[in-house]
């Protein structure tokens, strides 16, 4: 099977008081698989939350190597731990509160999986509010904790926050909706001829018409079909030109071919609503399709496929055809993502989709259009069409 994040959790990175235990507590209510990883504290102070350990602990974990990430702050040592996030990993999604961009970047690069990382905001006269309120005897060291907030993140402008909310403008429940949103979303690769549109239906039927209109025979028919059936280019044609003595030059008959099998593509049934669901679900979808990017282009277009996805990302227009990685890893960045997030990718082809989505260490659905297997590495789902596919993608990130 295609390998899986190790973890998939969130990040709550923000200044004191800027909501993240309440923003925690929303989460879990509406989801119980999410729960706070609660890191080891020596120090004095606050314990709710927290392991509480001790120094000589403390020296335990970082002889062991088993700190991941520490920090110092109000008198106290805070450290985030392989174990602890082994077990909170294995528990169900972990909800790790951080406020040192240095630590989100520590935790991602040394412990790799799905993180959603949040930056939850709230201006300093905030902070000072809440603080007082809930009667903190030690505001003004948060209120410094704010300052040193804001410089920190001054100071790593480049660090791009997957989510930010302002707590004082959005409650805490829809804060939580809007990150288990955005952690359940999932990027789908997907094929587009014959997993999306009956090409092979289109090309058999403009076959047919070419030598009928020709006046070509049978056998003549079954090798042009033979030789386009799973890839058309100008290339095929010229071949098949010089092969066969068709009546026409190979770049008219490219031309001909181009334009008229444009116009007869169409969708699988359903599969134009299956698209607008799986993103209606906040899911990111890509087409990742080999050919020519005009004639791909255009028949995305007419087949109205290319109104309902996010990207499309095409051999011809980057160099790079399925099943090599650089392909897969184009198509992710081109919404914003990295393999290593994960993702799936579906298509009919074993060799190009399956196989080559394994190997980015992506999840795949083969489409079988009701054949069986025929051996080999496996996809993880098996489905007769690409409309089956996605109920699985969707249901699968619930």
């Amino acid at each position: 099977m295609s390998q899986k994040p190790a973890v998939r959790g969130v990040i709550l990175y923000g200044p004191p008081a800027a909501g993240k235990d309440t923003v925690t507590s929303a989460l879990t209510s509406l989801d119980p698989t999410y729960s706070l990883f609660s890191r080891v504290k020596v120090g004095p102070g606050r314990s709710a939350g927290y392991r509480m350990g001790t120094p000589e602990q403390l020296q335990e974990l970082r002889a062991s190597g088993a700190v991941v990430y520490e920090n110092a702050r109000y008198d106290s040592t805070y450290v985030t731990d392989r174990p602890g996030l082994d077990a909170a990993a294995a528990a169900g999604v972990p909800v790790m509160h951080l406020g040192q961009v240095d630590g989100v970047r520590v935790v991602l690069d040394s412990y790799p999986g799905r993180w959603l990382t949040v930056l939850l905001w709230c201006p300093r006269e905030t902070t000072a509010a809440r603080s007082a309120r809930r009667g903190d005897v030690d505001t003004p060291a948060r209120l410094a904790a704010w300052d040193a907030t804001r410089a920190d993140l001054a100071a790593n402008s480049g660090f791009a926050f997957d989510l930010t909310i302002r707590t004082d403008e959005v409650v805490p429940e829809a804060a939580a909706a809007q990150i288990r949103r955005a952690l359940s979303s999932e990027l789908v690769l997907v094929d587009f001829d014959d997993t999306l549109i009956d090409r092979l239906a289109s090309v058999t039927a403009w076959v047919a018409r070419y030598c009928a209109g020709h006046g070509l025979g049978r056998e003549v028919e079954q090798r042009m079909l033979e030789a386009m059936r799973i890839r058309a280019d100008l290339d095929v044609i010229e071949r098949l030109c010089a092969e066969l003595g068709l009546p026409e030059s190979a770049s008219e008959l490219w031309s001909r071919y181009e334009t008229e099998l444009v116009m007869s593509v169409k969708p699988f049934p359903g599969v134009i609503e299956a698209l607008a669901a799986v993103r209606e679900a906040g899911h990111q979808v890509v087409v990742v399709t080999n050919g020519g990017a005009q004639i791909q282009r255009a028949k995305l277009k007419a087949s109205g496929i290319a109104d309902v996805v996010d990207a499309v990302c095409i051999s011809g227009a980057i160099g790079i055809r399925k099943p090599e990685r650089q392909i897969f890893e184009a198509a992710a960045a081109s919404v914003g993502r990295d393999l290593a997030q994960g993702g799936w990718m579906i298509g009919d082809n074993a060799d190009l989709d399956v196989a080559g989505g394994r190997e980015a260490g992506l999840r795949t659905v083969w489409i079988s259009h009701g054949q069986s297997w025929l051996g080999g590495a496996e996809p993880d789902i098996v489905a007769r069409t690409a409309v089956e596919a996605f109920v699985h993608v969707v249901e699968g990130a619930r």
